[in-house]
């Protein structure tokens, strides 16, 4: 039986934690031995039939330790891996806390550094240069995963230049999405968003005013947690309180993107944009601002007239608008590259070559 090894920051809230557990829960269905270690003793999800969850935590005390904090963690990584009766066949590090800690530990030259968000987008601010050097001592040299092509193309633009790449996407599980979006919403008529409200990457700020110059008649619906307070603040201060509708984060957020008449995706970087695909496989039509990394991957053929370019907003007010009236046909080919059998065959492709 081949084993495999993930590593993540942690295993709480949505994004990156709801994808690994997907993987690892497919790859134990095709007879993997499939172990996840949460470096944060946040673990939210129910572990997944055939999967062994271990947390791994170490909580620094004092400035010399938060300063030797990924050397540490990386010595007790090494005594659990020492302390396995077999080794693993697979080694994949998601996300930057568990990167930092794999490439000073005893897998660094095995672990395969899983990227699921833009790099370019730490690039923000007056720390540029030291954060590009982070960035390539990160990744330089190393073994890279993307889970979209985006990803790897702004690793090339920063001259960073990995040892091994290879890109796959995320799992969508259609069959799970068509059966858990049947139940029924409060609302009718109205447009949608998911996501975790953080205007510095998801951009509410923009949405809200394409929303209010599109002069559509449908309510706006949001779904996810984070900066609720400014966000209400913001839609009261533009007149649209009345119409904008906050429900939460919701444990199955996939009633409120089927009954939706469009979701809206207003971000200034991705990763793989994963709430995209979740919607097509709904049936329900995307507008989405053209930025790094994954939508333009989704989005194409013809549906990238569903794009728009990131700074417009004009453009997302109109394309709202247009696709209201005239809403593109989902065809099942949009999303059938990120099926669970197509994904974990990549999977198992790697792990031949690893194992």
């Amino acid at each position: 039986m081949k084993r495999i090894l993930f590593l993540t920051d942690h295993l709480g809230g949505g994004g990156a934690p709801i994808s690994i557990l997907a993987l690892a829960s497919t790859l134990a269905g095709y007879g993997c031995s499939v172990t996840i270690v949460s470096l944060q003793d946040k673990v939210w999800h129910d572990p997944p039939e055939g999967v062994n969850i271990q947390v791994l935590r170490f909580t620094y005390r004092g400035p010399w330790q938060k300063y030797r904090r990924y050397h540490i963690h990386a010595l007790r990584l090494n005594d659990w891996i020492d302390n396995q009766a077999n080794p693993f066949d697979l080694i994949v590090a998601n996300m930057h806390y568990s990167h930092q800690v794999a490439i000073r530990s005893c897998l660094r030259d095995r672990a395969w550094l899983c990227i699921r968000t833009d790099p370019g987008a730490e690039l923000a601010g007056s720390r540029r240069s030291g954060r590009l050097a982070r960035l390539r001592h990160l990744y330089h040299g190393r073994r890279v995963l993307c889970i979209s092509k985006g990803i790897l193309d702004s690793l090339h633009a920063l001259d960073i230049v990995p040892a091994e790449t290879q890109v796959i996407h995320n799992i969508i599980d259609a069959s799970a999405i068509q059966l858990a979006m049947q139940k029924p919403v409060s609302y009718e008529d109205f447009i949608v968003f998911v996501g975790r409200l953080d205007r510095r990457q998801k951009r509410y700020d923009r949405l809200f005013k394409a929303y209010k110059q599109s002069g559509i008649s449908q309510c706006l619906v949001v779904v996810g947690d984070g900066e609720l307070d400014e966000a209400k603040v913001l839609a009261g201060s533009l007149g649209i309180a009345d119409r904008v509708v906050f429900v939460g984060k919701q444990s199955n957020p996939y009633p409120y993107i089927y009954h939706a008449r469009l979701l809206v995706l207003s971000s200034d970087y991705e990763g793989f944009g994963r709430v995209i695909a979740e919607s097509l496989v709904c049936g329900t039509p995307v507008v989405s601002t053209d930025c790094p990394s994954g939508p333009r991957e989704i989005l194409k053929g013809k549906l990238s007239t569903c794009l728009v370019p990131l700074d417009d907003g004009e453009a997302l007010s109109r394309r709202m608008a247009e696709l209201i009236d005239n809403p593109p046909a989902i065809d099942p080919a949009y999303y059938s590259a990120y099926t669970p059998d197509n994904i974990v065959d990549q999977y198992l492709h790697l792990l031949d070559r690893d194992g």
